[in-house]
């Protein structure tokens, strides 16, 4: 396997030049797709901005310049227009979590310094909470936007220019996106205009993307945004908007995509539903044998993929060949299982902190177990003690009024990502766990939980598990299929067959059964610090 030269772009520093780009190269072509009300609405690039510059105008007259403007709500045009408008004013953008309460909103607005929050209809109630507990911010709901874009247009026809002649430079603040907290409190990260752009640029230069994409991930969420969002509108291809995952087998349908970005949950569960539905039709022995054959085939160089899973295919719309994971670690099981019928799962990793892509592996060398190639935009280094580094472009300034926590993960320039890692001969990188999970046994050994974690969700009727270290024994802390009647007189005993395939300084000496799921993060991650343990 040869590595090969990367794909050449025209580099963007801000998400204003972004948007002017979009528009020189793509003009009239279809930027977004989505359903309002039953219509079916496609807005181009050119549109795109102008309504952008109206919405923003709007915004400045009203006096929102220079000061931090949150945003709040499910996946919608109106909150990525909602962005750009922001953004391209040199205004700071604060996504906020949909999945929060009133209280953690309130506390997020306060933190940040914000002055507005523009929400979506549906949340209206949690508004008003809000507009009740903070009622010197200011709201709008974004139902008003396409009035106060009518505004903003009436303002630019009458010469305002202020809005539109405002400098923003790469490196002023953009957005501050608070990162969930698996193990302790929300902090806000400081993302450059630079850091987002040197991120979707490197994130480019590793992938080809071709054709439609459907918006699944979260917009809030920063891998969501400038993968499912900048790097798709960089390429100039169609964004259809997903706005709920009970429209996922619609939607795909309607958009028929090319590529996917989303989070190793959403690969698993595609994979499911292919063998459900085989199951379902009574074809899943045929399909096994189909799988064998091509497989045959593809040693002879005889590629009949598109032909014998077209089946398979058309029930992501007929033309899914690539799909792009990040957020989470993803079993090469389902990167096999997903090239035999034709569709490319490339592995990447990131975190918040750094853009958030940090390496991604490519569409024609992609080495599965790890998770890719450090872009041109950052350098990755190991250190002594295993821990991932990571310095460049994409890197945070910091978290915001937090010089506690930045003091902690800046070291000599370089960012501490709180991973463990290496990197292999190819020059990809591989994620082997969490140093905040690592089980440090009396003699001193330090055990990756994950690598304990990795082998008991072997067993198939475990759920949910975390491994830790209590007592100087490695504790294994289980949730069950609770349609499996006798998973809780089995798991003792399937656990003793784990243990045969650990290295003894592994082995798990006490199991314990939860009668509830573990508590999680809104991305839906287990909190390893929950109040139970």
């Amino acid at each position: 396997m040869n590595n090969y030269d990367l794909y050449k772009h025209t580099p963007v520093y801000t998400t204003k030049e972004l948007l002017d780009y979009c528009v020189r190269e793509h003009s009239e072509k279809e930027a977004f797709a989505f359903q309002n009300k039953k219509q079916n609405v496609s807005v181009s690039f050119v549109q795109f901005r102008s309504e952008v510059k109206a919405f923003g105008s709007y915004l400045f007259d009203a006096g929102f310049h220079n000061c931090h403007i949150a945003v709040f709500g499910e996946n919608s045009y109106e909150w990525i227009l909602t962005h750009f408008a922001v953004t391209c004013g040199k205004n700071v953008i604060v996504p906020i979590d949909k999945e929060l309460d009133a209280g953690s909103i309130a506390e997020l607005l306060e933190d940040s310094d914000s002055k507005l929050l523009i929400y979506s209809n549906i949340y209206a109630d949690i508004a008003e909470c809000l507009q009740t507990m903070l009622p010197n911010i200011s709201y709008i709901n974004m139902k008003e936007i396409p009035s106060l874009i009518e505004n903003g247009k009436t303002l630019l026809a009458s010469g305002y220019t202020e809005y539109i002649d405002t400098e923003v430079n790469k490196n002023d603040l953009a957005s501050i996106v608070y990162t969930s907290g698996t193990t302790g409190k929300c902090k806000g990260v400081m993302l450059t205009h630079n850091n987002f752009c040197s991120c979707m640029y490197g994130a480019c230069c590793n992938v080809l993307l071709t054709g439609a994409s459907l918006l699944v991930l979260p917009l809030h969420h920063t891998f969501g945004l400038v993968a499912s969002v900048f790097a798709v509108m960089y390429y100039g291809y169609p964004i259809y908007i997903n706005k709920s995952l009970k429209k996922f087998p619609e939607d795909f349908k309607k958009c028929k995509p090319q590529h996917l970005f989303a989070v190793p949950l959403i690969v698993e569960t595609l994979y499911k539903n292919i063998w459900a539905t085989a199951k379902k039709q009574g074809k899943d022995k045929v399909l096994k044998v189909l799988i064998k054959i091509s497989n045959a085939l593809l040693k002879c160089r005889i590629d009949l993929r598109k032909v014998l899973f077209k089946s398979v295919i058309s029930a992501f719309g007929g033309k899914l060949d690539l799909i792009v994971s990040g957020g989470a670690p993803l079993d090469t099981k389902y990167i096999r299982a997903f090239e035999a019928f034709g569709i490319t799962v490339l592995n990447g990793y990131g975190i918040t902190e750094c853009g958030p892509i940090v390496a991604v592996n490519r569409n024609k060398f992609n080495i599965a177990g790890s998770v890719g190639l450090p872009l041109c935009c950052n350098e990755v280094n190991i250190s002594e003690d295993g821990e991932v580094l990571v310095r460049g472009d994409n890197v945070m300034l910091g978290y915001y009024r937090n010089d506690t926590e930045n003091k902690k993960v800046f070291v000599d320039g370089w960012f501490r990502t709180g991973d463990i890692g290496t990197i292999d001969e190819y020059g990809a990188l591989h994620i082997t766990g969490r140093i905040k999970n690592l089980i440090i046994l009396g003699n001193g050994e330090n055990i990756s939980a994950e690598s304990i974690e990795e082998q008991i969700y072997t067993i198939p009727y475990v759920k949910e598990a975390i491994a830790y270290g209590k007592d100087n024994i490695i504790v294994a802390e289980v949730y069950l299929d609770e349609a499996v009647t006798d998973a809780k007189d089995r798991i003792n005993a399937d656990i003793q067959k784990v243990n045969q395939y650990l290295p003894q300084i592994k082995n798990i000496g006490k199991v314990i059964i939860r009668d509830t799921e573990f508590p999680k993060t809104t991305t839906k991650k287990i909190k390893r610090n929950y109040g139970g343990r």
